[in-house]
Parts: C-alpha cells; sequence; structure tokens
C-alpha cells in the first residue's frame, strides 16, 4: 500500500511531503528539499523518462485502459471482480482500483488499491500490481495481462497443493 500512497502523494498533493508526528523541523528539512527537487525533473519530464526506460514503442502498445472491464476469478467460482482506473497517473503509472466478491471462500463485496504500468524488461506489456491485504491475501501481487485476461502466477501456497500454472482472471467485459 504505500507504494499506492506514495504515487497518489506524489500526484495530487504537489510533492509536499507530511509533518512527521514527534520530529522538530524549522521549515523545510534538506532530505524534503532533496527529495522534491529529486522528484520534480521526473514528474516534469515522466513521458520522456518513460520513453527512456521502456522505449518509445511501449506507448503505442497500448495503456492501463487495457485492464479495465470486468473479470471472473475460477478460484473463486460465482464472483465478480471490476476494474476502473483511477485518475492519478504518472508518466506510463496509474493507479486502479478493484471491486469484487460474492465468489466461493471469498468475502461478498471488497474493494483492492491497484496499481497498472509498463512491465519491465517485457516491451508492450502491461502488468497490474493489487494490494490483496484487505481480504486476506499478498500485499503485492502482480499479474500480466495476456490478450483476454490476467495471468498470476503461482503462489507458494498453490505450488504446495501442485498447482504450479498460477490464476488467470479471464476478461468477460
Amino acid at each position: 500500500l504505500e507504494m499506492f500512497a506514495l504515487l497518489e502523494m506524489i500526484a495530487v498533493a504537489g510533492l509536499s511531503l507530511p509533518p512527521t508526528p514527534g520530529i522538530r523541523t524549522l521549515g523545510a528539512t534538506r532530505r524534503c528539499v532533496l527529495a522534491v527537487a529529486g522528484a520534480t525533473p521526473l514528474a516534469a519530464y515522466a513521458d520522456d523518462v518513460a520513453d527512456l526506460l521502456y522505449g518509445a514503442k511501449a506507448k503505442a502498445d497500448g495503456d492501463a485502459s487495457v485492464f479495465v472491464g470486468t473479470y471472473t476469478d475460477p478460484m473463486h467460482p460465482g464472483g465478480t471482480r471490476a476494474i476502473a482506473l483511477k485518475e492519478t497517473k504518472i508518466g506510463p503509472y496509474q493507479l486502479a482500483r478493484i471491486v469484487g466478491g460474492g465468489g466461493e471462500g471469498e468475502p461478498p463485496l471488497y474493494e483492492l488499491p491497484a496499481m497498472i504500468s509498463p512491465a519491465p524488461g517485457k516491451r508492450g506489456q502491461w502488468q497490474i500490481t493489487i494490494d490483496f491485504s484487505p481480504k486476506g491475501g499478498p500485499k503485492d501481487f502482480t499479474g500480466y495481462w495476456d490478450g483476454d485476461g490476467i495471468r498470476f502466477p503461482p503462489t507458494p501456497r498453490q505450488v504446495e497443493r501442485g498447482n504450479t500454472s498460477g490464476n488467470k482472471w479471464p476478461k468477460t467485459s
């Protein structure tokens, strides 16, 4: 959740850092000034940085909207997951939210924070990192767009049970 909060804080709060309880400061600290000064060029030129990191082709191969839609989850039959984009975006990174539930072995309704970005080292491939901790799962679990849904790697618990292929959420709409 920290990475989602940091991204949202930088984008929404204009790079201002909140005061830390119990720490007395006289104006801006050197650390605060350096953090803001160091992040400002990245925020100001995020698209140029994205081109350097991922290549200009990454933008042409789609964007975060590829994940928008409704999915099912074979691990929780009967449930759905709806992914929507939030307005917070820096370069190719965009926050999203997942509203789901109703499947076997899961709460009737839940909301999960997520972040969508290009997959590092995989030109043209997109990934979504989801914080499943509100429903008792892993904090930062990453799945990859595979053309018609989201493919997740197997968790250690799945491997123990013999599932080495992971899970896939097929997109239904």
